[in-house]
């Protein structure tokens, strides 16, 4: 392989292990890639090199900007890209935008940005949101500037950067979030059992605590019901969600998993998935939870609405409702409602519109144009 890649995560170490076959595309395309990352040496190496891919641990936060930190940043990817004659630089997520952007600039690479949810930065309200927004968004406007490519996972979100002229449109296309494989995520039968599931970082932000306030009431109506939850915890330690979390857990109502890697292990075993996240760019865990033929409760925001269909293969609920997603979650508990047809209807959506490979044909073709 004689063309290099560096890409760039805030969740860097598990970037194989949700994306796979963007991997194997670009090493069957001739590309070698190195990873880019906030987590500790000794975890990308635990999670990345088993697979043969190099990690590069980044002196700063995934959270929050220190101007030193990413001048050091910057600096350690310019010289490996030049040690390693790395051609591309491709990053995730709005809050190492910046940061690759300006690295490839100074290195004289071409650069490509997945911008998979606009975070906190677009959620935060009141005066310290809008301050924050009025402050940062000249910065992403400047980087994003030497962007060779911006790829949006939503219409929203392009739409959106387009009206606050943070891109230009000649340089963005829209592709429908990171796909599924729905090979490695089959169709699964329903259980009967009133077993709700949620899969991502347990963090404010995805709607955590709306949830576990939700499921307490649904817990009163039916004693039964259960609440699955797996992923890293983020941001509620120490607050009233987590005291709520283990209330709950410690009755026996729910169950935190921690993070996992048998994604359709965890999908065999609930009825329906809740999503009740304030924004994304398109929710990978809503499209597994698809592709396994499991009915979707989400909330009717940004990057979410995309993935349901209102009644067909699943709810939308207004974001920061806890009353709302709690009458969704009860009609789930009726054994009248039909869950079964809107798994199947689900899955679907998941094999028509959100198939993984042709997501990937698209950003190889925007690599293959640039390098």
């Amino acid at each position: 392989m004689n063309k290099h890649i560096g890409m760039i995560s805030a969740c860097a170490h598990r970037l194989y292990l949700y994306r796979p076959e963007l991997f194997e595309a670009l090493w069957d395309a001739g590309y070698r890639v190195t990873v880019f990352g906030p987590e500790p040496q000794q975890l990308g190496d635990e999670w990345l090199g088993k697979n043969g891919i190099d990690y590069i641990s980044l002196p700063l936060s995934r959270r929050g900007l220190n101007p030193a930190a990413e001048l050091k940043a910057k600096a350690l990817i310019v010289k490996t890209v030049k040690q390693r004659n790395i051609g591309m630089l491709f990053s995730y997520g709005i809050r190492f935008a910046p940061l690759t952007n300006n690295a490839a600039r100074q290195a004289k690479v071409p650069c490509i940005n997945v911008i998979n949810g606009a975070g906190n930065l677009f959620i935060a309200e009141g005066f310290t949101g809008k301050l924050k927004r009025r402050l940062v968004f000249p910065y992403i406007r400047a980087s994003l500037k030497y962007s060779s490519c911006v790829v949006f996972q939503n219409e929203d979100d392009l739409r959106q950067f387009l009206s606050l002229r943070l891109v230009k449109k000649a340089q963005t296309i829209q592709v429908h979030g990171s796909g599924v494989n729905t090979g490695r995520f089959p169709l699964l039968p329903l259980p009967r059992e009133r077993v709700f599931g949620f899969l991502s970082r347990l963090n404010p932000e995805k709607g955590i605590t709306e949830l576990l306030q939700a499921f307490e009431r649904v817990t009163e109506a039916y004693p039964d019901a259960r609440l699955k939850l797996a992923g890293e915890t983020d941001g509620i330690e120490g607050t009233p969600a987590q005291e709520l979390l283990d209330r709950l857990c410690k009755n026996g109502s729910a169950e935190y998993m921690g993070e996992i890697s048998d994604v359709p292990s965890f999908m065999r075993s609930i009825r329906c998935f809740v999503f009740p996240s304030y924004r994304e760019g398109t929710p990978r865990a809503v499209l597994e939870a698809m592709s396994c033929g499991r009915p979707v409760i989400t909330t009717n925001a940004i990057g979410c609405r995309e993935t349901v269909t209102e009644g067909y293969s699943g709810t939308l609920v207004p974001p920061r409702d806890a009353r709302a997603l709690y009458d969704a979650m009860l009609c789930f508990c009726d054994e009248t409602f039909n869950a079964e047809e809107m798994g199947r209807n689900a899955r679907a959506a998941a094999e028509e519109k959100f198939d993984v490979y042709a997501v990937n044909r698209a950003l190889l073709g925007e690599i293959q144009k640039r390098y």
